[in-house]
């Protein structure tokens, strides 16, 4: 039986704030409503599928929980190890509504060059989430990972996670 060993690790990269015009008088009500402090994110976990094997039947997937962090391995070995749900902070105005995006998908890939994909990336978060009195919210995320008949190594990528204020 041939067994190829994985290991899954997905990096965090906060996407890049957008500039306002700096040149441009704002409205007497865009002023009123803008943030006094600017909204930042910190990746406090990242997101670990952690390690399974191939057998010879080919592709499966692993799921991890963004709510319970549970792990859920389909048509491959289980390895073990500790699968991690993903977390991340912002910190912000205090009481202000914030708007958070996820990518659809993620490509990850090895030094050897095979690669898996990750799929249905979800949040904790309440449909309208607010940071607290203090500034902050923290959420968690999970996704399940694709891995073909092809894939092997130490694949790793990054999520780009978008936060603004509404």
């Amino acid at each position: 039986m041939d067994l190829r060993a994985l290991v899954f690790v997905v990096f965090l990269w906060p996407s890049q704030a957008v500039a306002q015009c700096r040149l441009c008088a704002p409205s007497t009500a865009a002023a009123a409503s803008a943030p006094s402090r600017a909204l930042t994110i910190e990746i406090e976990t990242a997101l670990d599928f952690s390690r399974a094997a191939q057998s010879g039947r080919g592709s499966g997937s692993i799921a991890v929980d963004e709510h319970s962090g549970a792990r859920s391995v389909n048509g491959l070995i289980d390895l073990g190890g500790m699968a991690l749900k993903g977390t991340v902070v912002l910190t912000g105005e205090p009481f202000r509504h914030v708007r958070i995006s996820l990518p659809a998908s993620i490509r990850l890939s090895a030094s050897e060059g095979d690669g898996a994909d990750v799929v249905d990336l979800r949040t904790d978060l309440s449909p309208d989430p607010a940071l607290d009195a203090s500034g902050s919210l923290k959420f968690s995320f999970g996704g399940r990972l694709i891995v073909s008949s092809h894939s092997s190594g130490d694949l790793r990528g990054r999520i780009s996670i978008a936060a603004d204020y509404q």
